[in-house]
């Protein structure tokens, strides 16, 4: 099959599995897998996902994973973060400090929904 068909195939296929709802987990994982059986090179297939889910780069640059980090690196990875920049812990270094801190703290968390939310965990 050329090249051409097996990237529209997969895309279908993207379409379907987003048909009802956010990507679930096994979706994704088999979404993978048919890329991988259809030898779709595995920058073209994140191209296609990205397209599909949108480009999470940025957010797990926030928790300083990279993106194939597994699901329990990016739990670890917030875990650490939120407790880190938690706004109680800065709140006895005055009013700047304590805004900053929640300003950091929300980013740590919307990073983390976020991958949540596109990996459909």
């Amino acid at each position: 099959m050329p090249s051409g068909e097996r990237l529209r195939l997969l895309d279908a296929l993207y379409e379907m599995a987003l048909a009802d709802g956010p990507l679930q987990r096994s979706e994704r994982e088999a979404l993978k897998r048919v890329a991988e059986g259809l030898d779709v090179p595995d920058a073209k297939a994140q191209a296609l996902a990205e397209q599909h889910l949108g480009d999470a780069t940025a957010h797990y640059e926030t928790l300083g994973l990279p993106p194939d980090a597994t699901d329990a690196e990016v739990k670890s990875a917030y875990r650490k973060l939120a407790a880190q920049h938690h706004p109680d812990k800065a709140s006895h270094l005055g009013p700047r400090a304590a805004e900053r801190a929640a300003r950091q703290f929300q980013a740590v968390r919307d990073a983390y929904e976020e991958i949540r939310r596109l990996r459909g965990l």
